[in-house]
C-alpha cells in the first residue's frame, strides 16, 4: 500500500512537471506491473513498430535486465517509468496503450491524455469493481486511478459492453467492441488454414504428426491448482494411453503453481510454461485440443473452432470467490469429464467426432465478434478521429 502511495505521490508530480500539452505522435505502451511484455499491449506494441515508423512507440519495461535483453532483441523502443525523470518522459507521450495497469499512476490523467485499455481476455469470471470481495478503499482508489482516467476499453463482442462498463466503472459509450491484438494471429490462421511452425522452434521432440493438446488451468489464490483431478488418476496409465494415441501434452502453470508441475512430467506431459514462451496464444494454432478450466483463454481458441475439454473440479468454491459473469455450462462447449477413464473417452472424440462443433459456434457468436485481425484498425481510428 506504502509503495502504491509513493507511486501516485512521484506520479502526481510528473505529470505537473510534464505539463497538458502532448505529443499525439509518442505511444507508450504497458502490461502487467510494468514488467512484462505481454498481454494485448505487446501484440499491438510490435504492430506499430514493424508498420508505423512515424509514430514513436515505448514500451514500459521497469526490469533493468529485461529492458536491456528486449532493447537488443526488438531494438530502442523501450524505457521506464520507476524514476521522476521516467514518468515524466512518458506523460509527455499523448497516447498510452494497457493491459493492465498504468505506465503511471496519477489522477486527472485523462484530461490531457489518449488512454486506451486493450484488457487481457475476456471476462467469464468477475473482474475488478464486480470481484465479490473488493473492498471500498480499493473501489475508491480504481475509480480515481484507472476508471476516471480511461479514454475506451476495448472488448470483443456487443454482449460484453454492459460487463465491461461495470467492471471498470466506466459508461457503456467508453467501451468499444474492435477486438483483441494478440487474437490476429487466430483469426489470420482461421483465414488461411495456416499456422506459425512455432512448437516446432519450442520443443527439441517436436513431430508434425503428434497431436499437441494444450492443458492451461487457472491459478487459484491462496492455494494450488489440482492438476487432473481424477480419484483414479494413474501416472502410467496416462503415459501409455498418450503414447498409444500419440498425444503430447503441453503443461501450461502459472509460475506459482511450477513447484509441484514437475511430479506429473514426463516423455508425453511437457512443462509449457512462461519461461518457454510468454504467450501461449501464439502456439494456438498448432493446438488440435484445449484442456482447462475457467481460464479465457478457451474464449480465444474458440476462433480457430477446435476441441476443448474442462475440468471444473471446484467450480462451487470458485464462484463463492470470485463469481461468474456467464452460466458456466451454458458458456464451455466441451465435456467435463470426472475419471481419468472418461479423460481418454473425450479426448480421442474431440480429436475425432468433435461432438460439440456446432455448440463451439453458437458459443463464439457470444464473445468473439471481431473474427478478422484488429491490430490495424485500432491504429487507424487512434491516428485518424479517434475510437468510435
Amino acid at each position: 500500500m506504502l509503495n502504491k502511495l509513493r507511486m501516485v505521490i512521484l506520479g502526481q508530480l510528473a505529470k505537473i512537471i510534464a505539463g497538458n500539452k502532448t505529443d499525439n505522435k509518442s505511444w507508450i505502451f504497458s502490461s502487467t506491473d510494468n514488467i512484462k511484455f505481454n498481454y494485448n499491449s505487446r501484440f499491438l506494441f510490435l504492430h506499430v513498430i514493424n508498420h508505423y515508423p512515424k509514430i514513436n512507440a515505448k514500451f514500459v519495461i521497469n526490469d533493468d535486465d529485461e529492458r536491456k535483453r528486449l532493447t537488443k532483441k526488438y531494438g530502442d523502443y523501450f524505457c521506464e517509468s520507476k524514476s521522476l525523470k521516467g514518468m515524466i518522459n512518458v506523460c509527455k507521450a499523448g497516447v498510452w496503450f494497457t493491459s493492465a495497469g498504468l505506465p503511471v499512476y496519477a489522477a486527472g490523467l485523462g484530461k490531457s491524455h489518449r488512454i486506451i485499455n486493450l484488457w487481457h481476455g475476456v471476462p467469464l469470471k468477475k473482474i475488478v469493481l464486480s470481484e465479490e470481495n473488493y473492498s471500498f478503499f480499493k473501489k475508491l482508489y480504481f475509480k480515481n486511478i484507472f476508471s476516471n482516467n480511461y479514454s475506451e476499453v476495448l472488448t470483443t463482442s456487443k454482449t460484453l459492453v454492459p460487463i465491461m462498463a461495470k467492471s471498470f466503472g466506466i459508461e457503456e459509450k467508453r467501451v468499444k467492441v474492435l477486438g483483441q491484438p494478440r487474437n490476429d494471429a487466430l483469426c489470420q490462421a482461421r483465414i488461411d488454414k495456416s499456422n506459425s511452425g512455432l512448437l516446432k522452434t519450442l520443443l527439441n521432440d517436436y513431430k508434425k504428426e503428434t497431436k499437441y493438446v494444450l492443458y492451461a488451468p487457472t491459478h487459484r489464490d491462496g492455494e494450488s491448482v489440482k492438476l487432473f483431478p481424477f480419484k483414479d488418476w494413474d501416472k502410467d496409465k496416462m503415459e501409455r494411453f498418450l503414447e498409444k494415441e500419440d498425444i503430447t501434452i503441453l503443461l501450461r502453470t502459472h509460475p506459482e503453481d511450477k513447484s509441484f508441475t514437475k511430479n506429473y512430467l514426463s516423455n508425453r506431459i511437457k512443462n509449457f510454461g512462461a519461461d518457454l514462451i510468454e504467450d501461449a496464444t501464439e502456439i494456438l494454432p498448432e493446438i488440435s485440443l484445449l484442456i482447462t478450466d475457467y481460464s479465457s483463454i478457451y474464449i480465444d481458441y474458440l476462433i480457430l473452432n477446435k476441441a476443448m475439454i474442462f475440468l471444473p473440479y471446484d467450480l462451487n468454491e470458485y464462484l463463492s470467490q470470485r463469481g461468474m459473469n456467464f452460466s458456466y455450462d451454458e458458456v464451455t462447449p466441451g465435456d467435463k469429464p470426472a475419471t481419468m477413464q472418461e479423460l481418454f473417452t473425450s479426448i480421442k472424440n474431440g480429436l475425432t467426432i468433435d461432438p460439440y462443433k456446432k455448440d463451439r459456434i453458437k458459443v463464439n457468436k457470444i464473445f468473439n465478434e471481431i473474427m478478422v485481425p484488429c491490430a490495424d484498425d485500432i491504429c487507424q481510428r487512434v491516428l485518424f478521429g479517434g475510437i468510435n
